[in-house]
């Protein structure tokens, strides 16, 4: 949730034309002739030529004969040599090996002299036929070192390409800016290339989130790449613009195995797609998502927290005073927070520069200026009221000279060992500081009464592997300390059942599909949610790409005009009141319910109807999402977006007039809707449910709303008799 200790490196280009595509891939196959030997995978899956473009785009992509040493979708070099020159004439072998998760469907490929092991675990779903994810892994199974493995792309591969260019849809990474997550679209043609990267070894900063919808004609492929580190992905036209060849993986890999070594590579998760439209597509992969890429609970996706809380370094008197209000004023809020600054000597507010919270990390215990007993007592408190439990710790951190620094130096990586300013980083690809890190996590949880874990990462961790990888080793810190960052949560889901894991990393720069399926994004940027423009604009971009986040409405804590509205007088549901509250729905939400010795039943009562409203609204924000209106960062728009729920044949449409609109009146076109069914119809202006109307869909989908003020809201709420 906090800015960047160490300077940050500048803007990189997220898509360039590249005159030198990554070495020994099958772009490079293409490009200097050797077209016949990697092209075997084409011909293959297409099961024609390369103008069979009637085909769906990539038919085989599910099927285990993608998975045939002449055609596998990876690549690597083996000791200076091509992988395409020799996996036919290693051992290949299947298994099925079942996990927590289901059945994976194992392919080993061995090399006979020095006993190396490939294995792509590749898992298929029944109720997704379109789709599949694999992550590849090498042991070394042999008596000594291997030879060096190189250039290692868990995704090379191809397919056929339409007449025309290629559309490249993304979404901008996070670097604490009102763009956070703005909808990117590259245009590439024939000998042309689109490059996406990472920045500074987390997976969102900035550049790009892990995620693409490419499409080519009708058709089209939406991915992901499952990796919390430094990873890039390439895409190509060939020339004769009939082959997009791709190609993912770490952004350098160069290492040798020690004997009994594995190693994982990114994750690769495939979803073909057809039928010309994107956003149908679009919300299948959004569907995909929630259903095996989020955490369930009770074999759902988990519903996002109504939470609130505090900054750390505040007397726990105050918080538990804050608490006891709240619960006798029955207020339904869900999870209480508490921010950076508990522990150590850390003093003040987050900006007080007497002793502030990131000086302190490492001293991980409860401060006894501000916790004299401990945070135990809170954590009680919370459970006696039903309320759950959220702390902030950011373990993978330490400032040098801290307790756990003096204590375990061998666990701790130097990005500037003569600087004691910079902070370390742990290495979780240590197994002692692995196991030592989630051991004090753990008993944090168990002591505290913890219910949500919030992890937050405050530091670039590039330089600090690169430091750390001998010549021979290049990519391996990374490759551990990753592994050993998944474990780790595992290990505490495990340990811990019902745990809910808080993904924070200086907001929104760890954000793919690997931390996803373990947690849920309460803190989605650092540019906070004062700027209600990017607030909006950051919910419509995530929808596809990150489903679980959650935004904070604006009106109780937004702004210095509104942050004390319970000690004005009513009426509180005025259009500019709602409009704050009710822009930042989303699949969790953030409130400020009010303060200690608040005797305003009005607002007691006001607030409480707001929280009703959004329970009402949440279950329709799982749903399919269409916005209705252009992603903008303007004034002087409208925002509208859409729910739909096809199971229950319902849904809801949010709309939102900002404040600088000139447009009293919208006319919004609906999806998927029964042009010849019948609705029943909701528009709601306040929070007093509305008189509902009968409508044919025809009408429905070509829906007109006024609203008279600026800025100002209204929900739709829509059912099919």
């Amino acid at each position: 949730m906090h800015p960047r200790i160490i300077q940050k490196l500048g803007f990189k280009s997220i898509w360039r034309k590249r005159a030198r595509p990554p070495a020994c891939s099958m772009i490079q196959a293409l490009q200097t002739g050797r077209v016949a030997q990697c092209l075997l995978m084409v011909f293959s899956l297409v099961g024609s030529t390369l103008g069979a473009l009637s085909q769906t785009i990539a038919p085989g992509l599910t099927s285990p004969d993608l998975w045939k040493s002449e055609h596998v979708p990876f690549s690597f070099i083996y000791g200076g040599k091509p992988s395409a020159q020799f996996l036919a004439i290693w051992k290949i072998s299947h298994e099925d090996v079942a996990d927590g998760k289901g059945e994976i469907h194992r392919t080993t490929y061995t090399d006979p002299v020095t006993h190396l092991k490939v294995m792509g675990d590749v898992r298929i779903y029944p109720d997704f036929p379109g789709v599949v994810d694999w992550v590849i892994r090498f042991r070394n199974d042999g008596a000594s070192d291997t030879p060096i493995i190189e250039n290692i792309l868990p995704l090379d591969w191809s397919i056929p390409a339409a007449a025309g260019d290629c559309v490249l849809r993304h979404a901008r990474g996070s670097d604490a800016s009102a763009t956070d997550f703005e909808p990117l679209q590259e245009n590439f043609g024939p000998g042309e290339n689109a490059h996406l990267e990472s920045l500074d070894g987390d997976s969102s900063n900035t550049n790009t989130l892990p995620f693409f919808n490419l499409q080519t004609g009708d058709n089209g492929l939406i991915g992901a790449i499952g990796w919390t580190g430094n990873w890039n992905a390439d895409f190509h036209d060939a020339a004769d613009g009939k082959t997009i060849l791709m190609t993912s993986g770490m952004k350098q890999t160069h290492l040798l195995l020690h004997p009994g070594e594995e190693i994982r590579t990114p994750r690769i998760v495939l979803m073909r797609w057809s039928g010309g439209n994107w956003q149908d597509a679009q919300n299948t992969w959004r569907r995909l998502l929630l259903a095996h890429y989020t955490p369930q609970d009770n074999g759902k996706p988990m519903r996002g927290p109504i939470l609130f809380g505090s900054w750390g370094s505040e007397p726990i008197a105050d918080k538990l005073a804050y608490i006891q209000w709240v619960q006798e004023h029955k207020i339904p809020v869900e999870v209480y927070a508490v921010d950076a600054g508990w522990y150590g000597d850390s003093v003040g507010a987050e900006t007080d520069p007497t002793n502030p919270w990131w000086k302190n990390r490492g001293d991980w215990f409860p401060s006894t200026r501000y916790y004299p007993s401990g945070i135990q007592p809170l954590g009680d408190a919370l459970k006696a009221d039903g309320v759950g439990f959220s702390l902030w710790i950011e373990p993978e951190t330490t400032m040098p000279g801290k307790k756990i620094a003096r204590e375990h130096p061998d666990w701790f990586l130097h990005n500037n060992p003569s600087s004691d300013q910079y902070p370390l980083l742990a290495n979780l690809g240590n197994p002692a500081a692995r196991k030592g890190i989630t051991g004090m996590v753990s008993g944090f949880i168990s002591q505290f009464g913890m219910t949500w874990y919030r992890q937050d990462f405050n530091i670039m961790p590039e330089p600090y592997w690169r430091a750390s990888d001998s010549p021979n080793r290049i990519g391996m810190t990374e490759i551990g300390d990753i592994e050993g960052l998944y474990k780790m949560w595992d290990d505490l889901l495990a340990r811990h059942p019902g745990l809910h894991i808080d993904n924070c990393a200086s907001g929104g720069r760890r954000l793919d599909i690997e931390m996803m399926s373990r947690s849920f994004s309460v803190w989605r940027t650092d540019h906070g949610f004062q700027d209600t423009m990017a607030e909006q604009a950051q919910t419509q971009a995530l929808a596809y790409w990150v489903p679980e986040n959650m935004g904070f409405e604006t009106y109780t804590a937004g702004f210095e005009a509104n942050n004390t509205p319970w000690i004005k007088p009513g009426s509180y549901s005025t259009p500019e009141n709602l409009y704050l509250m009710r822009l930042a729905y989303d699949a969790g939400y953030g409130v400020t319910p009010g303060a200690t010795g608040v005797n305003d039943d009005a607002w007691v009562a006001w607030i409480k109807q707001a929280l009703g409203e959004y329970r009402e609204v949440q279950p329709y924000l799982y749903g399919d999402f269409y916005p209705l209106l252009p992603y903008s960062l303007g004034e002087e728009t409208w925002t509208a977006w859409q729910w739909d729920r096809p199971e229950q044949k319902d849904g809801l449409v949010l709309v939102l007039r900002r404040p600088k609109s000139p447009f009293t009146a919208m006319e919004l076109r609906l999806r998927h809707l029964n042009p010849n069914a019948t609705y029943q119809v909701e528009v709601r202006f306040t929070y007093e449910m509305a008189a509902t109307k009968e409508m044919k869909g025809s009408e429905l989908q070509y829906l007109q709303i006024q609203l008279a003020d600026a800025p100002s809201s209204t929900l739709v709420f829509y059912r099919q008799k």
